[in-house]
């Protein structure tokens, strides 16, 4: 299997996880502030997700390859995550106390330990490793899908204040 067929793959899967989310947020309506916040956290960790996948699978096109690939890569996702977090995290400043666990304490903390793990990878990505490659790329990658279905699993099953 080639690195693009895996990549967009990947995406598909963030695609699936974005469009099951929304199902989800139909079926519970009226959503409250909290809710809207945890559906917008799920639906913006997929954007980001499929923005990374597309973002490599584009300079693949383009005839990039080996460590510039993985480096320009690496910094088109910071820059993403920089954005996505601003957008995402700014807004929980309203929820009060409920902003910082937007879902239940034991799976907040986990995610957010994911969260760092993904930042890590992409930075060891760009500036501690001699050749940036796919391995840590798609590290962050994986991270970011499992954190993706811990939040949407979490919300299913209605963890945290009241469901989705």
């Amino acid at each position: 299997m080639s690195l693009d067929s895996i990549l967009l793959t990947h995406a598909e899967v963030a695609v699936a996880v974005a469009g099951f989310a929304s199902v989800v947020a139909v079926l519970q309506r009226p959503l409250t502030l909290l809710q809207r916040q945890r559906f917008f956290s799920i639906l913006l960790g997929a954007l980001t997700q499929i923005l990374s996948c597309l973002t490599t699978v584009s300079l693949m096109g383009v005839g990039m390859d080996g460590p510039v690939l993985w480096r320009t890569a690496s910094v088109a996702t910071l820059a993403l995550l920089i954005l996505v977090t601003a957008v995402l995290y700014l807004p929980m400043r309203t929820l009060g106390a409920h902003g910082i666990v937007v879902i239940n304490v034991p799976v907040t903390y986990f995610v957010y330990v994911l969260f760092a793990a993904m930042w890590g990878s992409l930075l060891a990505n760009l500036f501690v490793v001699a050749v940036p490659g796919f391995g840590l790329y798609y590290s962050y990658m994986l991270l970011g899908l499992a954190n993706l279905f811990l939040v949407f699993a979490d919300v299913v099953v209605g963890g945290g204040e009241g469901t989705f």
